[in-house]
């Protein structure tokens, strides 16, 4: 059935537009969008999917795939829809029958050279090409002669793997190294069904961004080098999260699978992270895995012998220590070290119970620096909750503060010693030697490290993906962190062993669960007033710095 036409007189009326905008027809119904808007978004804004691969919204537009040919009133040749701007009055049409038999001839064209390894390609489930072949292509071949062969799945840089056949040259991953990473390693060589994608002579696709290539690439022709094998997508259950591998905070999915991070995929944020993000917080998933877990509580008998011990007998032995600390030497001689890689709701918490309870006058956040800021997204702080820190009241990362309690501690002046979060002996921020005279060492941590073994009473934290948590982002943007994975071991959020802890201390808060923490910072800090774990969403909102 032909659709209505903006000049047939039975065509709905147009809409009246605004000044900046425009009105039209996109398969007989009227739409009202900005003037610049491509047919193509236009369409995608109602909901009508115009097929495409060499189109990214981040990327500018190279028209090459041909794929997104539309029909438009009065113009008599097919137009590309992402590259053709909705104008006033047009009428377009998406699935005449001469659209639908470009779309055909395209796939035909696109499959000529195209393996048919779909089987073992690590694209499959998600490859635009095989879905767009399903749903416009046809379901022969007329090609009868011997495809044209390339290199098959070769390193074309540190993390990426290529495989030239799978190839269908849109060059979205050439425009990104041109326009998103800047460094230009890529670009387009030979000519016609020979054309292949390579680097450039004496530089491999090794910037920080090389991962964002495998995003972008329509088909199995990129592919993350780590994630190569390891499990089918549509195994994957994605959980929204971000990553806290710096302070940016980039939106992202944690894919998992039989209880495993099996990669990291940046999850659009047009206010964080666009689509993009780096490499080094793509793979920061797999120290979960490399690191050694502090598994169960741990307390170090009156021989110094550690021992596992039940979590009851394990806080006790933390608060009497502790308490021992204070009675004997006074409150002074107490100090905390607490990480701003934690939530919001464990920096409340423990501001809460070591400052309020436990009456510890000093608590330090040591910094976490490398590197410079890039143009991108890269950030020299390596802590995801410098600002978070600062607004709960622990303070922001200062090593001046750490290096007075180092100093005191060498000195025999600190002798209950609290640490949340860090490894400050692995981190040189404390000599292993300065702890051995220490009457009270009490370790929060996910991992086993020096200071962990060290302490007089170690308890295992829930690592990030394992908690529920609020990080507050370089730019001042509250984003939350889900829980992807579930603990294999008997570890507690860091909110809960403090509030535990916090209890022997006589403090009368009790939390059933991080957003009830959070719930409470929102009644007492002005900064997260008026905010829950609804109103952040997926997205996140600004929190109300002074």
């Amino acid at each position: 059935m032909d659709q209505p036409r903006a000049s047939d007189p039975d065509a709905p009326a147009l809409p009246q537009p605004g000044p900046d905008e425009v009105s039209l027809l996109i398969d007989g119904r009227p739409v009202v969008v900005k003037k610049g808007t491509t047919v193509l978004q236009a369409a995608a804004g109602m909901g009508i999917t115009i097929p495409h691969y060499c189109y990214h919204p981040g990327l500018s537009i190279a028209g090459n795939c041909r794929m997104c040919l539309v029909e438009i009133e009065k113009v008599p040749k097919l137009q590309i829809g992402c590259a053709t701007n909705a104008t006033q009055g047009m009428s377009v049409r998406t699935d005449t029958p001469r659209v639908v038999g470009s779309r055909e001839g395209i796939m035909e064209f696109l499959l000529i050279n195209h393996p048919l390894d779909c089987p073992i390609c690590d694209q499959a489930g998600e490859c635009r090409l095989q879905e767009y072949s399903a749903l416009h292509g046809q379901a022969y071949s007329r090609f009868q002669d011997e495809k044209v062969h390339f290199p098959k799945r070769g390193p074309i840089g540190r993390d990426v793997t290529f495989d030239a056949e799978r190839c269908i040259k849109c060059t979205r991953c050439i425009r990104f190294c041109d326009e998103i990473s800047k460094s230009h390693e890529l670009g387009l060589f030979q000519r016609g069904d020979h054309a292949i994608i390579g680097t450039f002579p004496g530089k491999p696709l090794d910037n920080p961004y090389s991962g964002c290539t495998v995003d972008v690439c329509p088909v199995g022709a990129l592919t993350w080098t780590p994630f190569r094998f390891r499990a089918r997508v549509w195994f994957l259950k994605n959980t929204p999260s971000i990553c806290v591998a710096c302070a940016r905070g980039c939106n992202v999915d944690v894919a998992v699978y039989k209880n495993r991070i099996q990669r990291l995929t940046p999850r659009e944020n047009m206010e964080v992270n666009r689509w993009w993000m780096c490499d080094a917080g793509r793979s920061s998933h797999e120290a979960l895995v490399s690191r050694p877990r502090l598994d169960a509580p741990r307390v170090r008998g009156e021989d110094g012998t550690p021992r596992t011990a039940p979590w009851e007998e394990a806080i006790d032995r933390a608060a009497d220590l502790l308490r021992s600390v204070a009675s004997r030497h006074g409150e002074k001689s107490t100090a905390a070290i607490v990480s701003a890689r934690l939530s919001v709701e464990d920096l409340h918490v423990a501001r809460s119970v070591l400052g309020d309870a436990l009456k510890i006058p000093r608590l330090a956040v040591p910094p976490h620096e490398e590197g410079e800021d890039d143009h991108l997204l890269i950030r020299r702080d390596r802590t995801p909750n410098a600002r978070g820190a600062a607004l709960t009241g622990i303070g922001r990362p200062d090593a001046g503060r750490v290096l007075e309690i180092a100093q005191d501690l060498a000195a025999g002046r600190v002798r209950g010693l609290v640490v949340v979060g860090e490894d400050p002996i692995a981190d040189g921020l404390l000599d292993a030697s300065s702890l051995e005279t220490i009457e009270a060492l009490v370790v929060v941590d996910s991992w086993d490290g020096p200071t962990a073994k060290a302490a007089h009473a170690a308890l295992p934290a829930r690592a990030w993906s394992e908690a529920e948590g609020v990080y507050v982002n370089c730019d001042g943007r509250a984003q939350r962190a889900r829980a992807a994975l579930k603990p294999s071991n008997e570890s507690e959020p860091v909110w809960s062993i403090l509030s535990e802890l916090g209890r022997r201390f006589g403090l009368s808060a009790n939390y059933d669960s991080a957003s009830s923490v959070f719930d409470d910072l929102a009644a007492r800090q002005p900064a997260f007033a008026g905010l829950s774990y609804r109103s952040i969403g997926r997205g996140g909102v600004p929190v109300k710095e002074r």
